[in-house]
This record gives C-alpha cells, structure tokens and sequence, in this order.
C-alpha cells in the first residue's frame, strides 16, 4: 500500500489557522476566505478532491477574468485556455484569444485601426499603443518582396494581415502564437478609405493575482515583449483617452473659428451631428463623431458662443470627468 506523506496530507486537510492563511508553497490556503461568485465557482468545481498544488483558480474563472480584462467584455468562445501554471502567489496562464480588427487601407498600406473590445464597442488601437509606450506597424508589412506574388500590390492577403497582427503582438513569424481566421474585405467603405474587418487568434501569457475583490489579469506578454503590468496600462489608456478627446475638441474648435470668420457668427445648433454636417469637409477634413469612449460629444452653439464637451470616462453630463473646450 501506499502511503501518503504525512505533509500533504496536513496541507489538503489542515485549518488556515495552521499555517497562517498561506498552503505549504507559500500560496493562497483553498479554499479562500472570501465567498463571492467566483470563488463559490472555483469550490465547486474542486469540491471533493485535493488542493491542488498547481492550480489556485479553475479554466472556467480564469477564462472569465481573461473575458474582462482592461474593462473589455469577450465572448466566452472567444477565450481557449491552454495550461494553468501556479507561479509564487501569483497564477500563470496561456490562452489563445480571439482577436477582431478593423483595418482601413490608407495612402497605399493597409493599418490596423480598431480592435473589438465588445460585441457593440471598438478601441482605437491608437489610443491603446500611445498608452502602452508603443507604436502600430508601419510599412514593414507592405515590402514588395513579401507579397510581390499577390495579384494586386495592396491586397489585404493573409499573410499580409498576419504580418500586421504579429507585429503588433511583438511576434516574430514564422509562428503558430498568431493565426488569421477570417478576412472580410467586403463594403467598409470608410470615406474614400478601403476596410476591412480581420479575426486572428493570439497566444499570449497573463499573470493573475488575488485579492480581495477576487482575480484579476495582472501582467500580460506576447511574442518576444517583456511583462505589461495591466493596472499601469488600464491607467494609462484612460489618460490616453482623456488627451484623444481634448486633442478633437480643440480640432473643432479651431475648425469653428474658421467657420465663424467666414460665416460671421458660429453654428446655431444642439446637435454635434449637426455641427460636423456644417464643418466637414471645407472647415474638418476628418469627420470627427463619437469620443474614445464611443459616445457622441456634445454640442451647444449660438451665433456668438458654443461649448463642446466629451462626458468622459463615466459617460454622465455636468461631472467631474467631463472634457470642455468652449468659445471664444
């Protein structure tokens, strides 16, 4: 018969008490103190069976945490959990997400533009690069040599949207952490620009930790880029955000000036629709709509003042958070 040394038996089995609320390897006693949801999950789907040494969370969860991470809202098919990996106090775990973009092809190279972060709700990829210290590819996808078979030079081929997506991710190809699925070049029209909608899966690591509002994605690495804390970066890409909308207020505001110098007095409206429908194209090239946050911005216009404002992170009128750029 075998025996089962007398040291697991007391960390499967042993009162928290014991050992201070830490298991033998230093890491969070199973189950946790806490009682909410997940971890009611994770009780569950351990009930009857050892702690296990290398497992602090369930696939289930940890697909769940992977699902909302940085505020985003995935669908669960689109998360693979391929291995979970207890680190320290922390959880390691590779996963293959399923990735959407939105690509539009400008002055002759195809760009990445967009990511789905939500079945109605688009990021800028922009905004998300500026706060990550990072930049978007650039030309390095569209050398002759690489797609000098490709009947015509801007075609957005699958190689040509996984040397996009790899780029992005830091991966360097030829490599299975990034596959296209799906390429949709098909009425996307975005002015005179060509789109595209592209479905990829990444491979990346995430780092999950625990506390006392349950788990959550810590750190995140893809391809050859060293660990992005994701609370530095959630942080960031706010900021971010906040300098996109005050840098497209100021856009229409110069651009209202100008009407205002041509016109004699500024747009009468309540509508920002309006207002762009009256600047776009002569007085705003770009038609500039909806806030980082993918919300309408705000106008209020007389013939001798007008305020613009974006509502901000909380999306509420008359708050803190709000953005305003008024005149003159």
């Amino acid at each position: 018969m075998h025996r089962i040394p007398l040291i697991v038996f007391l960390c499967a089995f042993v009162s928290p008490i014991a050992f201070h609320g830490r298991n033998c390897r230093g890491g969070p006693l199973w189950p946790p103190d806490r009682r909410d949801n997940a971890v009611e999950s994770d009780r569950a789907a351990t009930e009857g069976h050892l702690y296990s040494y290398f497992n602090d969370i369930s696939e289930k969860n940890a697909r769940k945490v992977l699902q909302t991470m940085l505020g985003w809202s995935l669908p669960s098919a689109a998360v693979h959990i391929n291995s979970i990996r207890s680190s320290g106090e922390s959880v390691e775990v590779n996963a293959e997400v399923q990735t959407v973009f939105r690509l539009r092809l400008s002055e002759g190279q195809w760009q990445l533009r967009e990511l789905r972060t939500a079945p109605d709700r688009w990021d800028r990829l922009e905004v998300i690069a500026r706060a990550a210290g990072a930049e978007l590819p650039s030309g390095e996808c569209d050398a002759p040599s690489q797609f000098a078979r490709s009947k015509y030079a801007t075609e957005l081929t699958t190689k040509r949207a996984r040397c996009l997506v790899a780029s992005l991710f830091g991966v360097t190809l030829p490599s299975d952490d990034v596959r296209i699925k799906e390429i949709s070049p098909f009425g996307l029209s975005m002015g005179s620009e060509s789109a595209a909608l592209v479905v990829a899966f990444v491979r990346a690591d995430f780092r999950l930790a625990l506390d006392a509002t349950g788990w959550h994605v810590a750190e995140f690495k893809s391809g050859n880029r060293d660990w992005v804390n994701v609370a530095g970066l959630a942080a960031a890409i706010d900021q971010a955000k906040r300098s996109a909308a005050t840098d497209e207020l100021s856009t229409i505001a110069k651009a209202l000036g100008d009407y205002r110098r041509e016109r004699g007095s500024f747009v009468v409206s309540d509508s920002e629709a309006v207002l762009i429908d009256h600047l776009s194209p002569h007085y705003l090239p770009r038609v500039i709509r909806v806030d980082p946050w993918h919300r309408p911005y705000q106008y209020e216009g007389q013939p001798d003042r007008y305020s613009l404002r974006s509502l901000g992170p909380d999306g509420k009128p008359n708050t803190e958070d709000d953005i305003v750029v008024s005149g003159p």
